[in-house]
């Protein structure tokens, strides 16, 4: 989503993962992290696609609106969840969405795995995104 925001053009997904395995940012080994590491996403990211990405472990709510004013975007791990979120969340984290953007208090977010278009891209107030997140993630520098 990243690359198309950037580029209008972004390779497919499979090759995309392919890549990120080359650099240890994805595994799915027994025995290792599940899903995006993400120190070697950021080196695949500027190597292979000229994208600076900065690691963000302390991402509260002023720091992601922080980021998104700068102009990035921002990878952000929240509860899967977030999809409803009318409910409590269960936990924080394992589950990655693109913030977009905010306005007035309201956080603007891509979720491909949403259930319905409004889950898919997403608003919501900035107190209800934070009750998902797991305050970590990943800025990108267009």
């Amino acid at each position: 989503m990243a690359l198309l925001a950037r580029d209008g053009v972004a390779p497919a997904l499979y090759e995309l993962a392919l890549g990120g395995m080359e650099y240890g940012a994805y595994t799915d080994e027994p025995g290792r992290p599940q899903g995006l590491i993400y120190r070697p996403f950021a080196e695949y990211a500027r190597d292979k696609h000229g994208l600076r990405a900065d690691v963000i472990t302390e991402l509260d709510p002023a720091r992601l609106i922080a980021e998104v004013d700068r102009g990035r975007l921002v990878i952000a791990s929240v509860h899967p969840e977030i999809r409803r979120p009318q409910n409590d969340p269960p936990g924080t984290g394992g589950h990655l969405v693109l913030v977009t953007g905010h306005t007035n208090g309201l956080v603007t977010f891509q979720n491909p795995s949403g259930h319905t278009p409004e889950a898919i891209l997403a608003t919501l107030p900035a107190p209800a995104f934070d009750r998902f997140a797991a305050r970590r993630g990943i800025a990108l520098h267009l």
